[in-house]
């Protein structure tokens, strides 16, 4: 997947590790046609490095900031990536990769020049919207202002939109949030039935686990409503089993299943 043109300085770009010195190491900028640039040792990690091979590999893949750029000359850091940038960064290129083998499937199928689609729809699309991946997410949710904002004529537009429609699907997130339920009151099942039984009826799957763990989960399009609601629901049954002289805590997962 290449970008058109060249990378700006403080650019976080996706990079493979081609060369290790003592004091440095030469990285490809994979997502730019023929560019090299140079990690000091300085600059690989926020520690002292004796050895830039415990850091760095070749091969491996990882997420630079451009500092400088001299001529053909760049100046790239490691340590001035923060683990979250590194993850969303290489998230997007991935997303971008994927977003680019759909049209390169296109090509095959077609018949068109994939040099033709570089030129009239992926240059394009990278100029109006940042990245292809993000000029597909909104053909599909919002046909109209793909359209006014790609610059495509007609025929490419109306290929794309039909290509995306034909092979996106909107992400389903599940989250789990699971409870440690115990009553000590006599009618102490029925205490935390009652407090699950309304769960479900709040929109809730619920599942028995083993005395005394159940989980309750919710499956939707957008992740930060359903976290909201999973914790609301989960507090509303730790309090609703505190209150009938019992013990509860529940524990929600970090990660959503797609």
């Amino acid at each position: 997947m290449k970008k058109n043109g060249r990378p700006e300085q403080n650019e976080l770009v996706v990079c493979k590790i081609t060369n290790i010195n003592p004091n440095s190491a030469f990285a490809k900028l994979i997502e730019y046609e023929d560019l090299t640039g140079m990690i000091h040792v300085s600059e690989v990690a926020n520690r002292w490095v004796r050895n830039i091979r415990e850091f760095l590999k070749e091969n491996q893949y990882v997420v630079c900031k451009i500092m400088r750029i001299d001529g053909n000359h760049i100046s790239l850091s490691a340590k001035r990536v923060s683990p979250d940038q590194a993850i969303r960064r290489m998230n997007e290129y991935k997303r971008e990769v994927k977003a680019e083998k759909l049209l390169e499937m296109f090509s095959k199928n077609s018949n068109i020049n994939f040099d033709t689609i570089e030129e009239e729809v992926i240059f394009p699309l990278q100029e109006s919207f940042g990245s292809l991946s993000k000029a597909f997410d909104i053909a599909f949710k919002n046909e109209e202002l793909f359209r006014k904002r790609s610059d495509l004529s007609k025929k490419w537009a109306d290929a794309i939109i039909d290509l995306i429609k034909k092979n996106y699907s909107e992400k389903i997130y599940t989250l789990k949030s699971e409870l440690k339920l115990v009553s000590y009151s006599p009618d102490g099942v029925d205490v935390i039935k009652k407090a699950l039984v309304k769960a479900k009826k709040n929109g809730f799957d619920v599942k028995y686990i083993s005395a005394p763990k159940y989980i309750i989960s919710k499956s939707g399009k957008n992740f930060k409503d359903i976290h909201s609601v999973l914790l609301s629901e989960s507090e509303r049954i730790v309090k609703d089993i505190q209150k009938g002289g019992g013990d509860a805590s529940f524990d929600i997962e970090n990660k959503a299943r797609k």
